[in-house]
C-alpha cells in the first residue's frame, strides 16, 4: 500500500465545514479510479493547517494517476484559497483502521 500526503495552509474560520465538503468531492472523484483505496483529512484549526492522505494499492498506480490527480488537487485548492505547501508518497509500513 502506498500513501500520498498532501498538506495545505489556509484560513481557518470555517475550517472543518470546508474540509468536509472538499472531502467529500475528493472522495467522489477518487472513487472512480483505479488501484485508490481512501481518503483521510486533517485539519488543525489554529494554523490553517489541513493534510490529506490518499491510500492507493500500489506506488505505480499512484504515480499512473499522479498528473490528473496534481490537476485536481490545484483545482479544488484554488476554489478553496489555500496554498499546496507540499505532496510527498510514503509507503505504507502497517495501516489498520477500525469502525470508519
Amino acid at each position: 500500500m502506498y500513501a500520498v500526503l498532501t498538506t495545505t495552509k489556509g484560513p481557518t474560520e470555517d475550517m472543518v465545514e470546508i474540509v468536509r465538503v472538499v472531502g467529500e468531492a475528493m472522495f467522489s472523484w477518487l472513487s472512480e479510479i483505479e488501484g485508490w483505496q481512501g481518503l483521510l483529512m486533517l485539519c488543525n484549526e489554529e494554523t490553517g493547517v489541513t493534510q490529506a492522505i490518499s491510500l492507493w494499492e500500489s506506488k505505480e498506480l499512484a504515480d499512473h494517476h499522479e498528473h490528473a490527480r496534481l490537476q485536481f488537487r490545484d483545482r479544488i485548492t484554488a476554489t478553496v484559497d489555500v496554498d499546496v505547501q507540499e505532496t510527498v508518497g510514503y509507503e505504507v509500513g502497517f495501516a489498520q483502521l477500525r469502525g470508519l
